[in-house]
This record gives structure tokens, sequence and C-alpha cells, in this order.
């Protein structure tokens, strides 16, 4: 396995766990923040470009499609924050309003919750398991 995806993986992964734990003692400020986002260009442009930066450094220097499935779960990572940064800086703001509305957050928050718990326990436990 390559150093820089045993990195990734810790990186990642660990992220996942910090935001879920924010996820769990804040839910109604996390709920509010996400609704927040989509309603506020501002907002919109900085995470997208955040989204972008991070995608691009991660698919540059990791954009492996074979190796094993920790490899390859990282390159999509990359990839998919590459896609939401574009989609961020360049989908109408009322669109990513009726997205987000669609998603039902608040009524869903445990499932996504869940979601980032797996996929960051799952990250980190690769990461460090080497």
């Amino acid at each position: 396995m390559l150093p820089l995806t045993l990195f990734l993986a810790k990186l990642i992964g660990l992220m996942f766990l910090v935001f879920l734990l924010a996820m769990a003692v804040n839910k109604r400020a996390m709920i509010a923040a996400a609704g927040e986002i989509v309603r506020d260009r501002g907002l919109l442009l900085i995470g997208g470009s955040v989204n972008l930066a991070g995608g691009l450094a991660i698919v540059l220097g990791h954009n492996l499609w074979s190796g094993g499935a920790l490899t390859v779960i990282i390159t999509l990572i990359g990839w998919l924050l590459v896609v939401r940064g574009i989609v961020w800086l360049c989908t109408p703001q009322e669109k990513l309003v009726e997205y987000y509305e669609a998603v039902r957050f608040e009524k869903n928050y445990y499932v996504y919750a869940a979601i980032i718990c797996v996929i960051g326990l799952g990250l980190t436990i690769a990461g460090f398991a080497g």
C-alpha cells in the first residue's frame, strides 16, 4: 500500500470522525449551518473553493484506480470533492436550495451521521492498520 494512500485514509477518516463528533454534540447548530450554506452565495463560494482545492489536491496526487479497495476509495473521494466543488460554484443557488430540501437533512440527520461514521471508521482503521 502506498504511503500516500495510508496518509490520506488517516487524514480523511479522522476528519470524518471529528465532524461526526461535532454532529453529535451540536445537532441544532449543524442543521442550521447546512441550511445557511446553501442559502448564502458567499458561503457556497468559500465551501466550493475549499472542496475543489481539496479534491484537486487528492486527484493530482492520488489518481489511482487500481491497487486495492482503499486506493480506489481515496481516489473516488477526491473526485467527489472536485465534483461537489464545481457544483457548488456553478449551480444556481435556487437549484442547490431545492436539492438541499429534497434530501431532507434534518429528518435524515442520523442516517447521514451513520454514513459519516462508517466511512470515517473504515478509513481510519484501514489507514492505521496499513
